[in-house]
């Protein structure tokens, strides 16, 4: 049994050193009353640099933004220089100053020899505050080779590689976490798999509570963030539907998380964040609600200058998406000569498209102009992407109003409001 197994193999420094972040004193501000703390989520497809580095410089709000994960292979092939390899693939991408301020690293993997050695250079040869492993992953590609989600099938798989983390980050003051789904198939393995990363040595977990087997559909079940929150003495930050400051007050009130991590939401409204430090400021709330100020006269923007500030992540967002050097991944850069300029240009189209099906859907005066948008076609339709964004800044000059509700399917077009009514 793993439970067995982490009483025989603990080991620690003797004498520990500090954490690189104060991960204790951003989680006591919740329970002091204040704002708890808010992460933004590392979104499969759409949460690239491009997006945190945007959002940070614009309109920010938040206190951590989490990194997609790295990809840590399985196995080895016979011959490779293994010390070589794995550095090269747990540093590929790591910018430690990305948002000016060391970031967090994230691997996904099954395999805890490679996962340990990914997570050691990692701790000793940048400055990163924490080292996470995703079990939350859900697609075929990724669970097909039993990482991600797929490590839900068996507790034991989690604490094996939750440990080979923590064993990876000793003596550094990087410490090991972990982001789950509430199960593979279903959530009869949560408690299991919650103790396995706690008694592997996680400091704290994110949980999203949807199974592998919904993807993004449909609603989060918060009852598995209460159950997290139940089982654990580290702390559980909640993640899943929180899009606006009343479902932040109520993921809080429903669960007792001591952390807030918002994904899809942030994009969806990108003053999301501040909106919730506001609402969360505005009352006392572990009542559950009923703050002196509503979210709206305790944020203290009128619609105008909203609207100012969701341009100003947009432009910001573009400036990013624009720049030559972050065009394309290495990877791909061969792609992108051999495709020009025409491809370039459906590259950048189709980065502002991704964003503006998000800000679009969920409010009541610019979804009308959503399906035109995203008709555009630089080919087809002679536009330019500075065009189109010229065309998105102007209707959300002119028509911003504050997001509803909405669930956004996120490998899909399909857009519905809480009360299901299909909106694209």
């Amino acid at each position: 049994m793993w439970a067995a197994t982490a009483a025989a193999s603990a080991s620690s420094p003797a004498v520990p050193p500090p954490p690189r972040r104060d991960y204790a004193s951003l989680f006591a501000r919740g329970k002091n009353g204040g704002c708890p703390p808010l992460f933004l989520a590392p979104m499969e497809g759409l949460g690239d640099a491009r997006l945190r580095r945007s959002l940070s410089l614009s309109v920010g709000g938040f206190d951590e933004a989490c990194r997609e994960f790295t990809r840590v292979p399985g196995t080895l092939s016979q011959g490779a220089k293994a010390e070589k390899l794995l550095r090269g693939i747990a540093l590929n991408g790591y910018d430690a100053e990305e948002l000016s301020r060391p970031a967090n690293a994230s691997l996904m993997g099954s395999n805890p020899d490679l996962l340990e050695h990914c997570a050691r250079v990692l701790a000793r040869e940048t400055r990163a505050p924490r080292v996470d492993l995703n079990c939350g992953c859900p697609a075929n590609v990724v669970t097909g080779k039993g990482a991600g989600s797929s490590l839900l099938r068996d507790p034991n798989d989690v604490y094996a590689c939750v440990s080979a983390i923590r064993r990876g980050c000793e003596g550094t003051g990087c410490v090991p976490t972990l982001k789950l789904r509430s199960g593979y198939d279903d959530d009869s393995l949560l408690r299991e798999n919650l103790l396995a990363a706690q008694e592997g040595g996680a400091a704290f977990v994110t949980l999203h509570p949807r199974t592998r087997r919904q993807g993004y559909s449909g609603r989060a079940n918060w009852k598995d963030i209460a159950i997290a929150v139940e089982t654990l003495d580290v702390p559980v930050i909640g993640n899943g539907d929180v899009t606006s400051p009343e479902r932040a007050r109520a993921l809080l009130f429903e669960t007792g998380c001591a952390g807030i991590m918002v994904g899809r939401g942030a994009v969806q409204d990108p003053l999301v964040f501040r909106r919730i430090k506001a609402e969360l400021r505005a009352g006392d709330w572990s009542e559950g609600g009923g703050g002196a100020a509503s979210s709206s006269s305790s944020f203290g923007l009128t619609p105008a200058e909203e609207a100012s500030e969701v341009v100003r992540f947009l432009r910001a967002f573009a400036a990013e998406v624009f720049a030559d050097d972050l065009l394309i991944s290495p990877r791909k850069r061969r792609r992108k000569l051999k495709g020009g300029a025409a491809a370039e240009e459906q590259f950048k189209l189709g980065k502002l498209k991704q964003i503006v099906k998000y800000l679009f859907a969920g409010n009541a005066s610019l979804s009308p102009h959503l399906s035109r948008v995203l008709s555009c076609d630089s080919i087809d339709n002679g536009i330019t992407a500075r065009e189109m964004l010229d065309v998105v800044c102007d209707l959300v000059a002119t028509s911003w109003d504050t997001p509803t509700d909405v669930l956004v399917d996120a490998f899909s077009m399909r857009t519905s409001y809480e009360g299901g009514r299909l909106l694209v």
